[in-house]
């Protein structure tokens, strides 16, 4: 490490090291400081009894998508992708299952067997939504935010985009039912893929996402060989082009002079300089930490109102982590054997007002009784091991394969009753139970690892995600678009010069979309003066020539 770079990345998460690669690439002179003993954040894969297991980030909704996975050839450093179909089932308690694929005419004959009306419904609102998200919401996630007033003013010349407009104000609830469909298992998957990461099924302002989670969901990815793959092949691209990373090494302060951001100091006393500081952490630290009260209200008067009134999620995740002998053969399998292919299985609702209870449950600080669970080694068998015949010795047949499972599922931060230190386990044996009515076979599998998996650990580990925040930050209108993290910052750079923000606090989100790295690399190359080595894709070029995008 020396002392003196032309960027410094607070934080070593995808955003940090996407913008650090590209950076790096560019020929600037880069150094991520990371707190933690790795870097990846939450796109993360521990090793249990020979089998990885993704702690946090599994399902990838935008890697087909994401500029940085081409133009950093992260395909060519070990990060390739699987796209598994079908993407989502909906197991029902009568062995039926419902399942949505991202394939139109699979959809359609999938719902036919529920609905032929239905399946023609499905089909207009597959093509709306695809459209949206085609000609405006992906690509609109890698380009400038708009101040709300300019959005408005783009958006109402096109029909798409007043759609667009009119379903923001909507509810994903409403959005749902006014599809007009008589299937109620299809309402409650349309609305379990929608709300299953914490977006409130009764909060309007943010119903643009409800096409979003949809088509993407249905498009989701998992990472071949484990998520941490995805990191890793960042951190391989930014050390090709000479970038440092310092891991185990945590910044205390932003050093200010002349009111310009000039380095950091790290909480062990060294001091580092740089032409350019971005912090990917949340709002709280970049800005009341980082810089300190009294230097934010002289540089930045205004911001540090929006900070202290962040809004933290209202629900988090509990995940049970299984490895076993056997993999679950759902019952539904035997009625339509793709819902047994499924990458996500949903468990324990079947009407859209289940979902909503459910949600409800959460909020409240409740355990909710459905679940979804992916098996990640019947897509990806590098994620398991192949047991040797010395392999727990009191086995008198040792399973030459192990299954990794994760079941996965809303829950608060804080219990209504008891403590998650207390309840953990005894939820985890709920969770288990569910799966066993869905797929019996699990009753007499033999359960190699079981580790659960609450909201507390999240925070204990990433002290970014602030009550179990996955997002850094609850998805509300007040706090998204031009308003993520504050009006004065969602552009990546920030009224202190030099000082500049990404992350999944800052435009357009989190979720492993690989955002805001992407643009806080672009705007920082242009005030250093470097000349970007990489393009607009084409997909966003069609869409800014479609006149939705600028």
């Amino acid at each position: 490490m020396r002392n003196e770079y032309d960027v410094i990345v607070v934080g070593g998460g995808i955003n940090g090291l996407t913008t650090a690669a590209y950076l790096s690439k560019a020929g600037a002179s880069v150094l991520v400081l990371e707190r933690r003993w790795e870097t990846g954040g939450g796109v993360m894969t521990d090793e249990q009894s020979g089998c990885r297991i993704n702690t946090h980030a599994t399902y990838m909704m935008m890697m087909d998508k994401a500029p940085a996975y081409t133009d950093l050839e992260l395909h060519e450093v070990g990060c390739t992708y699987i796209t598994p179909q079908p993407a989502a089932s909906l197991l029902l308690k009568d062995g039926r299952a419902l399942c949505l694929y991202n394939d139109v005419e699979k959809n359609v004959a999938s719902i036919s067997r529920f609905s032929k009306k239905d399946a023609e419904k499905f089909r207009k609102v597959y093509k709306e939504f695809s459209d949206m998200c085609e000609e405006c919401l992906v690509p609109q996630t890698y380009r400038p935010v708009l101040p709300p007033l300019d959005l408005l003013s783009i958006m109402d010349k096109k029909p798409l985009g007043k759609r667009i407009l009119e379903l923001s104000e909507k509810t994903p609830r409403e959005i749902i039912e006014e599809c007009n469909f008589e299937t109620e298992s299809l309402k409650a998957l349309l609305l379990y893929l929608t709300t299953m990461w914490g977006i409130d099924p009764n909060v309007s302002g943010v119903g643009y996402l409800v096409p979003l989670y949809i088509i993407r969901m249905l498009n989701a990815s998992l990472i071949r060989g484990g998520s941490h793959r995805l990191s890793s092949s960042l951190v391989k691209t930014l050390e090709h082009y000479n970038g440092d990373i310092e891991d185990t090494l945590e910044v205390d302060k932003v050093i200010i002079e002349n009111g310009s951001a000039v380095g950091v100091i790290t909480t062990d006393g060294r001091k580092v300089r740089a032409k350019a500081v971005v912090s990917t952490v949340d709002p709280e630290q970049s800005f009341l930490r980082f810089i300190g009260k009294d230097n934010l209200d002289k540089l930045a008067p205004g911001i540090r109102d929006a900070v202290e009134g962040w809004q933290w999620e209202a629900t988090s995740h509990f995940l049970l982590h299984l490895i076993a002998d056997k993999e679950p053969v759902f019952s539904a399998a035997s009625n339509d054997t793709d819902s047994g292919q499924a990458l996500i299985q949903v468990m324990g609702v079947e009407t859209l007002e289940d979902v909503v209870s459910e949600f409800l449950v959460a909020k409240e600080g409740g355990l909710v009784k459905c679940a979804h669970i992916t098996c990640v080694t019947k897509f990806d068998k590098s994620q398991t091991n192949v047991i040797n015949p010395e392999f727990l010795e009191e086995w008198i047949a040792p399973p030459k394969h192990l299954h990794v499972m994760r079941i996965e599922t809303l829950a608060p931060f804080t219990l209504k009753s008891g403590n998650w230190e207390d309840m953990k386990d005894k939820y985890g044996e709920q969770l288990k139970e569910l799966l066993f009515k869905y797929a019996p076979n699990m009753v007499n599998a033999r359960i190699i690892r079981k580790y659960p998996y609450p909201p507390t650990y999240i925070e204990m580990k990433f002290p970014n995600m602030k009550n179990g925040s996955i997002k850094h930050g609850e998805y509300i209108s007040t706090q998204m678009g031009s308003f993520r993290p504050n009006d004065l910052c969602s552009q990546y750079n920030t009224p202190i010069k030099g000082y500049y923000v990404g992350g999944a606090s800052v435009y357009p989100g989190g979720m492993v979309l690989l955002g805001s790295g992407y643009g806080a690399a672009n705007v920082i190359a242009k005030d250093l003066g470097i000349s970007p080595w990489w393009k607009t894709p084409q997909y966003i070029e069609n869409a800014i020539k479609g006149g939705l995008v600028l």
